[in-house]
């Protein structure tokens, strides 16, 4: 089964904690929208990776979670996604060109967590 909209996020924070590298590499803040196409809900999360007492993020990302599903899965890349149109960008694009790394640090916090809550 694949990861919740809930279970991606806690992955984002604690790979945040985890991997204080984060911070000197992907500096900034960001503000992630998920769109889940079982109840055409959206969700929402902001990534303070640089701990900024700024009120606007740095950079917006909104897909759909099965988008971020395959994104995470190595079925797509961030960068593909965004030139197909499945991934829309809004802020500093040289962050968005920067986006795997959150992404790898995300599906490696997912993987930890085993079977019972991730397919990855």
């Amino acid at each position: 089964m694949e990861p919740s909209t809930e279970q991606v996020f806690a992955a984002m924070q604690e790979a945040v904690v985890a991997n204080p590298s984060l911070k000197s590499k992907f500096n900034a803040k960001v503000e992630f929208h998920l769109k889940d196409s079982a109840d055409e809900s959206s969700k929402s999360i902001i990534l303070d990776i640089a701990n900024s007492s700024k009120p606007k993020p740095d950079l917006v990302v909104t897909t759909s979670l099965a988008t971020f599903h395959k994104i995470l899965n190595k079925k797509l890349t961030p960068q593909q996604a965004f030139m197909q149109g499945k991934l829309k960008i809004k802020g500093n694009m040289g962050l968005a060109m920067k986006l795997t790394l959150v992404v790898n640090a995300t599906r490696k916090e997912l993987t930890k967590q085993g079977p019972a809550r991730s397919k990855l």
